[in-house]
């Protein structure tokens, strides 16, 4: 490239920072100086890479936080929306009246759901759909003559529901939680299983799942006939991906059945195999009373969420107990023909076992860098979704002191391998994954040797 086009790009690029800096308000806790960053301005997507406005062309190990789990511009994906775009783009008049996708969408969801979960209500994203269960499940109660019945019970830390004012009362993120309060009324929490972290101290199986019994306890004290739902994560995403110990989440099960409390899982990240089962509530056993949903509803074509609810307590909302609720843009057509080819994808490539066998591949590499390192104190996988903990002390726990620096080096050498990792400071120094289910094993050991090397630099530099 002539050195003339080399400044003219370098002037453009710069243009567009300061245009950023001065314009967008970047989310997430983010201020102006993160436009300064790799990979703060994007350019493009390509299967599993995405390009930055840097030039940088990257391995994503994160399916842009869940969402995009066949990648970015899937073909059969495109193709589905720019059929549907060519009939109608917009949202349908004769208040909102459902594209036809969005009814095959619906009967699709109810054929891959567990039990008796039928219905469908769409939303434009996680935090709706959560929103859309806890109004649910209040206006459910009144319904049923016990309308006392409006307490909201989540898990902390880490449990993470989404932006709204309810779902950040729902949620576990401290940080996310205070800037914002007084919080919303009726929101009690529990704490949230770590066995790698226990907050008693404990160990499973010896613990007797004293996390899972903490509801039915709480339930008490609050009185059962004042409690409506417990919404929860079933593999605590936020907390660094920490799955549930093994009968967690069937006990949890049985205790909201025990005291006629409704249960709400959140699927937004898990769901639609990620973890080698279409909802990670079939891998437990387990059918909630409602799944929310989203990220891959759309597979991450664009704003598309739902709420999934059993029918016995869909079918109560009738005559004067209609659910007053919706969206404008709740089940947008083209993205609802994005989410029912990309099922139909994931079935006809058999993507529900690809996501075991990506958890197998990852948890035997990564674990055999545990064994070697020093500073890697838990590798955790649940299918397509993979952690590593680094630690300065593999034998006390202990965190690293300057939590950011450690981030910023695992960034740092990761990118110069041609990948790009998270490394969450929220817990610890948390690397996490959620790879494309179509990642190969080739890009699979790309991330391994990326992760293997970060690993060995944060080694040499902190310890």
């Amino acid at each position: 490239m002539k050195q003339s086009a080399v400044n003219s790009a370098q002037s453009e690029l710069d243009k567009l920072i300061a245009t950023a800096k001065e314009y967008v308000w970047p989310a997430f806790g983010r201020d102006s100086a993160f436009f300064d960053l790799p990979l703060s301005l994007i350019s493009a997507g390509e299967g599993n890479y995405v390009i930055d406005s840097f030039g940088n062309r990257l391995l994503e190990t994160n399916s842009c936080g869940a969402a995009a789990s066949l990648g970015f511009n899937h073909p059969v994906l495109m193709e589905a929306m720019k059929q549907q775009m060519d009939k109608i783009v917009v949202t349908t008049p004769n208040l909102f009246a459902p594209t036809e996708p969005v009814v095959w969408l619906s009967e699709k969801l109810a054929q891959i759901s567990p039990g008796s979960l039928k219905y469908t209500i769409y939303s434009s994203n996680g935090s709706d759909a959560n929103e859309t269960a806890l109004k649910v499940a209040r206006h459910y109660w009144k319904i049923k003559g016990q309308g006392t019945k409006y307490k909201v019970i989540h898990r902390y830390p880490g449990d993470y529901h989404g932006m709204s004012m309810s779902a950040a009362s729902a949620s576990g993120h401290i940080f996310r939680r205070t800037p914002f309060e007084p919080l919303m009324a009726g929101f009690v929490a529990i704490h949230a299983p770590n066995c790698y972290r226990c907050p008693y101290n404990l160990t499973h199986p010896g613990c007797n799942l004293l996390c899972a019994e903490e509801l039915g306890k709480v339930i008490e004290f609050e009185d059962p006939s004042t409690v409506a739902c417990f919404i929860t994560e079933s593999t605590n995403t936020g907390l660094g991906i920490i799955p549930p110990p093994p009968g967690y989440m069937k006990r949890i099960r049985e205790i909201c059945d025990q005291y006629e409390i409704l249960l709400i899982c959140d699927e937004v990240i898990t769901g639609f195999a990620r973890s080698g089962f279409w909802f990670e509530c079939e891998k437990h056993g387990i059918v909630p009373d409602m799944l929310a949903l989203g990220k891959n509803v759309s597979w991450g074509c664009g704003a598309l969420a739902a709420t999934h609810v059993k029918s016995e307590i869909a079918e109560a909302f009738t005559g004067k107990n209609t659910f007053q609720h919706g969206y404008t843009f709740g089940g947008t057509g083209y993205l609802a023909a994005a989410g029912l080819a990309g099922i139909e994808y994931a079935e006809e490539h058999n993507l529900l076992a690809r996501a075991r066998e990506i958890g197998e591949i990852m948890g035997k590499e990564l674990g055999a860098i545990k064994d070697k390192s020093a500073v890697v104190g838990d590798v955790r996988s649940n299918a397509g979704l993979i952690a590593v903990e680094l630690v300065k002390d593999k034998a006390t726990k202990e965190l690293f002191s300057d939590r950011a620096a450690v981030a910023g080096l695992i960034g740092k050498v990761s990118r110069e391998n041609g990948v790009l990792l998270s490394c969450s400071t929220w817990y610890g120094d948390i690397l996490w994954m959620m790879v494309s289910l179509t990642m190969t094993n080739d890009e699979l050991g790309m991330v391994v040797d990326a992760v293997d090397k970060a690993v060995a630099a944060v080694e040499k530099q902190f310890t």
